[in-house]
């Protein structure tokens, strides 16, 4: 197995050959070791030989771990939550590790592991991981697991969960203003219901905008194959669609690769994508999982975290939209940006819905 570890001090990822520890995971596994670790055992040694205070030695170095169900490097959902992993190293002090492209199969096992070797939170990534979390935490009392995008909680587990149907509701808005055919898209990875959730808010905001608007929703059955979701991007711009909103996580770079070939716009989602294809990607919902992760973290460390379900909406910061690049004109931004105000200031409604409606 090859192993990959990470230089805390440069960020240059090493290769190291050998087993996993323990011999039990089946996984890539990356472990980061905070500052604060370094200077914890600086402080117990003591400096010029004087013994450390009581209080010098209850100094807690909080042990976090991330498990992701795609790569760190895919652009998008998972690389966000990496980087929120990375703000709470810095800003805390934690020691943190992460498993990247899990299987589903290997889910259980790799919070077990975890677990095992004492993390005090553990995050899955993903709604796909709320069966597993429910099932593994019960035997962990003292660990503590977060799931974000689930809708799942108990005495040891709860959700962090973004309200991005109102930031899709908004692109929806924006998408219907934009396009010349009356025909606009999203291409989705799985009917999980965080996902419908937001493609159903890009429906209603495209149909708010103007109730002629024709709207497509692909789910194409992958979150990373690239391939699979340019082709069907473009089967849907030979349709006659020209905004394609996406949410299929590394998988959209096809989405909008496929948009930057035919000269039709795309919406991105998570982070601003719009460095990929400045004069494709008109915006990008995103979702700041930093900032979520963040908050929890900051929660936790004051002792005032609890396990009732955490919900994120345009509101909160956590969910907006990105900036429109020059590539709006000021009449339609303005009424795209007058629909986020609504929003947040509860006149406009956007509505939970589960499942996909025509």
């Amino acid at each position: 197995m090859v192993r990959k570890t990470f230089d805390v001090k440069s960020g240059v990822p090493r290769h190291l050959v050998g087993r996993q520890g323990g011999g039990s995971m089946k996984m890539q596994k990356r472990v980061l070791i905070g500052i604060a670790g370094c200077l914890l055992l600086a402080i117990l040694v003591g400096c010029g030989g004087q013994a450390a205070t009581p209080t010098q030695q209850k100094a807690r170095v909080w042990r976090v771990a991330l498990v992701l169900p795609g790569s760190i490097s895919d652009q998008g959902y998972n690389a966000a939550a990496y980087n929120g992993l990375m703000r709470i190293r810095d800003r805390f002090g934690a020691e943190v590790a992460f498993s990247e492209a899990v299987p589903i199969a290997e889910f259980e096992e790799t919070f077990r592991d975890y677990s095992e070797q004492g993390y005090d939170i553990v995050i899955g990534h993903g709604y796909e991981f709320g069966e597993p979390i429910q099932k593994v935490a019960p035997q962990y009392p003292k660990t503590t697991y977060w799931c974000i995008n689930c809708d799942v909680s108990g005495p040891n587990y709860t959700s962090l969960l973004h309200q991005n149907q109102e930031g899709s509701y908004a692109v929806g808005y924006l998408a219907a203003l934009m396009s010349k055919t009356g025909k606009v898209a999203g291409v989705a990875g799985f009917q999980f219901p965080v996902i419908v959730q937001q493609m159903e808010g890009f429906k209603l905001g495209a149909r708010a905008a103007r109730p002629d608007i024709e709207v497509t929703v692909t789910y194409i059955g992958t979150f990373d194959d690239i391939a699979r979701a340019k082709e069907a991007t473009l089967a849907l711009i030979s349709a006659g669609n020209d905004v394609i909103f996406h949410i299929a996580d590394a998988a959209g770079i096809g989405v909008i690769e496929a948009c930057k070939e035919r000269k039709v716009y795309a919406i991105g989602f998570a982070w601003d994508q719009n460095v990929l294809a400045p004069e494709t990607v008109l915006t990008s919902t995103i979702i700041d999982f930093e900032k979520m992760m963040e908050e929890a973290m900051e929660a936790t460390v004051k002792g005032e975290f609890t396990m009732e379900i955490h919900r994120y909406g345009l509101s909160t910061g956590v969910v907006r939209l990105a900036d429109f690049h020059g590539l709006v004109p000021e009449d339609i931004a303005a009424r795209v940006n007058q629909v986020v105000q609504d929003i947040i200031a509860g006149r406009i409604q956007v509505p939970l819905i589960s499942e996909p409606t025509p």
